[in-house]
């Protein structure tokens, strides 16, 4: 009489060989996962600076800052279409949102803040440069809760090594 079927050893064998398949592939996954939640969270910023420029470029009632000072461009008031939802699958926090625009000397230096509210957490990127948005590690800057240091901009406050002189909200 012949039997068709599994043993149980073989069955025993195949679950052990896909257990430790799944070891390893279920912690790769996950850090692709998180490495790409990352560069959003960059590449909104890196949007959210070319939509300020844009915004200041083509308004010509926005006054552009003068030396030492800059103004900051809230997220609110911004181009929002690209900005469904955040990678976390929360929503952005239009007032802690921003763009800021120095001035230096001839130079005006662009920098935007990102923060995504999800549930009980927050997740984004503190101030930082668009120079050090374009460098490799910024991904790596992306911070949660309590580590992101939320900063509320006010007119005459310093931020980022400027003084405040406006803030853009609509």
């Amino acid at each position: 009489m012949s039997r068709k079927g599994f043993t149980l050893i073989e069955l025993l064998a195949t679950i052990l060989i896909l257990s430790l398949i799944m070891l390893v592939a279920v912690p790769n996954v996950m850090s692709t996962i998180d490495k790409n939640k990352r560069d959003t969270y960059v590449e909104d910023a890196k949007k959210m600076i070319t939509l300020a420029e844009y915004k200041v470029r083509s308004n010509t009632n926005i006054e552009l800052p003068s030396n030492g000072n800059c103004i900051v461009i809230l997220m609110k008031a911004l181009d929002l279409s690209d900005f469904n939802e955040g990678p976390e699958g929360g929503s952005y926090d239009l007032e802690n949102s921003y763009v800021v625009i120095g001035r230096t000397g001839n130079t005006y230096e662009y920098a935007a803040a990102i923060v995504e509210n999800y549930g009980e957490n927050k997740r984004g990127l503190p101030i930082i440069s668009r120079d050090d948005l374009n460098k490799e590690n910024a991904k790596n800057k992306v911070v949660e809760n309590d580590e992101l240091n939320i900063i509320n901009p006010t007119v005459g406050s310093s931020l980022n090594g400027y003084i405040v002189t406006n803030i853009i909200d609509s």
